[in-house]
């Protein structure tokens, strides 16, 4: 998720991945799965789609990764109201084994305000997720930097990460603590936002995710009348 305050795609990529079975699926057209996953191979190419609900409305996420002589080039695009965000990166595996995983995915975005008054305002987005796997046990991480200041010397920028654990009950509910932070930089920066909670995430079929978070904003001005409740719901597909 990105805070609706700086205009950011908070984003999410914050989703386990399911496995796919290894007995092959017979599809309407009487294709296999088997048949499917090995075209996926030979074209180095996998993808996915996101949507996510909170205090920014509904935002559309599509995304990829391609294999490149043997690098594997990530992208997507995040586009929530007239804002829409390009991010470019390389996928980075550093553990691959059995037991298992660990990745890392710099990247970094350039988003459009298209309904600004004088064209599009831009922002440049610097960031770095974080994947591990350990089965029960999934981490992921994002660290992520909203610069609005090289293109519009009034405007803020500012720096956020979402951090969550999650324990697999089974193979279909996995539940943990998320923490969310935003840092206004600038001469009046400081912790801006800081939201304490808890994550479930259900497998919604095979390849689907469906998350749910809640959390409590702890950053309330003192004569605010907001309870601080807040949340996000997500569902993610896999391909």
């Amino acid at each position: 998720m990105k805070i609706k305050a700086f205009w950011l795609p908070q984003l999410l990529a914050i989703v386990c991945i399911l496995a796919v079975g290894s007995v092959p699926m017979v599809y309407a057209d009487g294709h296999e799965a088997g048949e499917e996953m090995a075209m996926e191979e030979e074209s180095g190419i996998s993808g996915w789609f996101r949507t996510d609900t909170d205090s920014l409305g509904t935002q559309i996420w599509f995304g990829a990764s391609h294999s490149i002589g043997g690098i594997s080039i990530a992208s997507d695009i995040y586009v929530v109201d007239t804002f829409g965000e390009f991010d470019l990166g390389i996928g980075i595996t550093a553990v691959e084994s059995d037991e298992m995983s660990l990745s890392f995915t710099p990247m970094v975005g350039i988003g459009f305000d298209y309904a600004s008054a004088n064209g599009p305002s831009s922002l440049i987005a610097p960031q770095l997720f974080t994947i591990l796997d350990a089965s029960p046990i999934y981490f992921e991480s994002w660290i992520q930097g909203f610069f609005n200041s090289p293109f519009d010397e009034e405007a803020t920028d500012s720096l956020y990460t979402r951090d969550f654990i999650l324990y697999s009950l089974s193979d279909t509910v996995a539940i943990g603590p998320q923490v969310e932070a935003t840092i206004n930089l600038g001469d009046d920066g400081g912790l801006g936002s800081l939201v304490v909670g808890g994550r479930i995430n259900l497998g919604y079929g095979e390849n689907n995710t469906l998350g749910l978070f809640v959390g409590f904003e702890t950053q309330l001005d003192e004569d605010s009348e907001d309870t601080g409740l807040t949340g996000r719901m997500t569902f993610m597909r896999t391909w």
